[in-house]
């Protein structure tokens, strides 16, 4: 149960910070997940007056939707209650998505990506930003929690959307953990990924700017 809300100007300031990012938001109705909208694909928008009407009306959560915004996004998930890793990850030091992310940085010899735009979820999680790929394939968007990736690391790319700082849920807030920019792809991550299936609806850099 959520006890109180934030009001309609936070959420507001949320959503254009994320517009002047150049991020395309769109409302979740309010204490949800679940978009106020529909056709939020083609509704979501970094339109500075268009998103204050929209916030106006009510404190809705924030979400953006990362290709036509030239974002993907990891969204590493912590492990259920009494859940544990599957075989393949299961080794010292791994419990949930983050630890399986740091242990394929780790066998790649490359660094964890600590200085990218970090949100954290309200169950325990973190989302890390990047900036989309200007060459080369977009990585398909998970349909659960994992990915080729490894086990609760999934992808938000075409198709996806992800709440922004500022939008509550019964769980918590999504919170910024590091207000960085949206970090370089990594090229270890593209190619773990080669190979993998690639998103058909990508549509990055494709919608006119508003």
């Amino acid at each position: 149960m959520i006890h109180s809300l934030p009001s309609r100007q936070t959420l507001k300031t949320a959503a254009l910070a994320a517009a002047e990012r150049g991020w395309r938001v769109f409302p979740l109705r309010p204490g949800s997940l679940t978009p106020a909208v529909p056709d939020w694909q083609l509704k979501a928008t970094c339109d500075p007056e268009r998103i204050s009407t929209a916030w106006d009306h009510g404190p809705y959560n924030v979400a953006v939707i990362p290709c036509p915004s030239n974002l993907i996004v990891l969204d590493l998930a912590p492990a259920r209650p009494g859940e544990r890793p599957p075989l393949r990850h299961r080794s010292a030091g791994i419990h949930d998505g983050a630890d399986v992310l740091a242990d394929l940085t780790e066998s790649m010899n490359a660094r964890f990506p600590f200085e990218v735009y970090t949100v954290a979820t309200p169950g325990g999680g973190m989302h890390l930003y990047f900036a989309h790929p200007q060459q080369g394939p977009c990585p398909a968007a998970s349909t659960g929690t994992d990915s080729a990736l490894g086990w609760h690391v999934a992808i938000r790319s075409a198709g996806t959307f992800v709440p922004l700082p500022g939008s509550v849920v019964t769980d918590g807030t999504y919170e910024i953990a590091h207000d960085g920019p949206a970090g370089r792809w990594p090229d270890y991550l593209a190619r773990h990924l080669s190979g993998a299936q690639t998103s058909k609806e990508c549509a990055a850099g494709i919608l006119p700017a508003k």
